[in-house]
């Protein structure tokens, strides 16, 4: 109870002094300001502390203007248009989902739109008619009674406001010493320096003071932008009303409309390049930290997959000795039956290795450090292809043609890997051909390939349906399971892994019965074919 009584107290006790220093400012017998510095107080202390802070604020206000010779009930009556304006704002604001510590570039133009020129509405309004009303302010100059009001309680958010904000979050955030000091000194004198020139001297170009706005929001973001704005904006206001600096000709609402969209261009250059500054900031704290989770994750997932795999030689080794032993000593006196048991057992025993080692593999590339050189990929393929086409079946013609590629930057023996792998797979699935064709070449890459070749490796096969393209890089996935087509289902997955690593990517295209082609890019780059 007692600290919820302070903190009205406190809140009174700061609206007080910052409503008489707005109404220095007022026009004659009128209580009206051009700048109304506890609107920007009263909006920020709403959306700090929440809506519980009204009645301190009422109260306040009505203090403020009782004490200048106006009546109650047109003091009662302004005071509640000010508490009224102070509440809307506040709800459209939470509505909005406006931050308090505008480090987004949305929440900077909703407190100017919704607080700075909406709200204010209901205070200018309320004030006008209870001014009008209690004989204060004659008919003839309600508009522009209403229009000052408005001006400066939209003035006093856009300035203040952001003030009280950003030094709330600051207050909540470890402070940098050291040099930011010296150059925060440094900003400070030049502002002034500039501003009393601007304002208080011979004249001068008002947006000259811009760029200082712009290094106090791109070195200082919030905090920066805040105080510079403040100081511009106040020095800028007391020199229009007192006849000085470059807004001080014309009739008051002209001069008051210059004020009011300087005063608004100021701050909202300052805070929404702070804004954007601050949010990239963020966004680039939030990619670094995923990055490091992502990183985590896949050392653990590396260290766990070569630890199961490990641990499963054991048993698998233990499976596959006894069944060789047992076919070595009773293997004759087994029935048909038995016989073809034992060498199912063998063979699931020798399949679930290779399972094991590709496993292994694919695991291993994760941690493998890629050493870049340049490459070339014609030299790569060959020896692969040689390789390769020693191994095929003797009863069929294999045709593998090695085509000039551009060179690139890549990890060689891993590229021969990708070749390996690749022209591995077109030499398989044309087993049904009685002549394989086999092309291994480079073509110019589009918009979307990042400018660089593209490789591939473009057979006869018999292809596959794309519907189920998705599924040819998974890890044991397989397309054709036919009894001609041996193998675990990781060769494309370790493929794709390698050329993910180089900051590339694989596709493939193919018809059933056509062939299919395998392309990929290297994300180091390369040179035009």
């Amino acid at each position: 109870m007692l600290r919820a009584v302070a903190v009205l107290a406190a809140v009174a006790v700061l609206y007080y002094p910052a409503a008489r220093l707005g109404l220095l400012l007022q026009f004659r017998h009128t209580n009206v300001s051009p700048v109304w510095p506890p609107s920007g107080v009263a909006v920020a202390a709403l959306l700090i502390l929440g809506t519980r802070v009204w009645p301190a604020l009422a109260a306040a206000a009505f203090l403020v203007n009782l004490t200048t010779g106006l009546t109650p009930a047109v003091a009662a009556a302004i005071a509640a248009g000010n508490t009224g304006e102070y509440l809307v704002a506040t709800a459209l604001l939470r509505r909005a989902g406006v931050r308090t510590e505008l480090t987004r570039i949305g929440d900077v133009v909703l407190l100017s739109v919704l607080g700075g020129v909406a709200a204010p509405v209901v205070a200018a309004t309320t004030g006008t008619v209870a001014l009008w009303l209690g004989g204060v302010a004659p008919a003839g100059t309600l508009r522009t009674v209403w229009t000052t009001w408005w001006l400066g309680d939209g003035i006093g958010v856009i300035v203040f406001a952001p003030v009280v904000l950003v030094l709330h979050a600051a207050l909540h955030r470890p402070h940098r010493r050291g040099w930011r000091d010296l150059e925060g000194a440094a900003l400070a004198a030049v502002t002034a320096e500039v501003a009393a020139a601007v304002f208080l001297g011979s004249g001068g170009f008002a947006y000259m003071l811009f760029p200082l706005a712009v290094w106090a929001a791109v070195r200082f973001e919030q905090v920066g932008a805040a105080a510079v704005t403040l100081g511009v904006s106040s020095l800028a206001i007391w020199a229009t009303v007192h006849g000085r600096g470059p807004f001080a000709s014309g009739t008051m609402n002209d001069r008051l409309t210059q004020l009011q969209l300087y005063s608004a261009a100021v701050g909202l250059t300052a805070l929404v390049l702070a804004a954007a500054i601050s949010g990239r900031r963020e966004s680039e704290a939030r990619v670094q930290q995923r990055t490091a989770q992502l990183e985590a994750s896949n050392r653990e997932l590396g260290a766990f997959t070569y630890t199961v795999s490990h641990d499963l030689r054991a048993p698998l080794r233990a499976i596959h000795g006894f069944a060789r032993m047992l076919d070595a000593a009773d293997g004759a006196a087994l029935s048909p039956a038995g016989a073809r048991h034992l060498d199912t057992i063998t063979r699931n025993a020798q399949q679930m290795g290779r399972l094991i080692d590709s496993l292994l593999a694919h695991a291993h590339l994760g941690g493998r450090r890629l050493i870049l050189q340049p490459v070339d990929p014609a030299t790569v393929a060959r020896t692969a292809a040689e390789q390769l086409r020693a191994g095929a079946d003797g009863g069929r013609r294999v045709d593998i043609t090695v085509d000039d590629m551009p060179r690139c930057e890549a990890d060689p023996v891993l590229l021969g890997q990708v070749y390996e792998n690749l022209i591995g797979n077109a030499v398989k699935f044309t087993k049904v051909r009685e002549r394989a064709v086999i092309q291994v070449g480079a073509r110019r890459g589009g918009d979307g390939d990042g400018g660089g070749p593209v490789y591939f490796v473009r057979d006869n096969g018999i292809g596959f349906d794309m519907r189920y393209s998705h599924k040819l890089f998974g890890l044991f996935e397989r397309l054709h399971t036919g009894p001609g087509f041996t193998g675990t289902g990781a060769g494309l997955a370790i493929v794709h892994r390698i050329i993910d690593r180089h900051g590339g990517r694989i596709w493939a295209e193919a018809e059933p019965g056509q062939g299919a082609t395998f392309s990929f890019t290297i994300g180091h780059g390369g040179e035009q074919p």
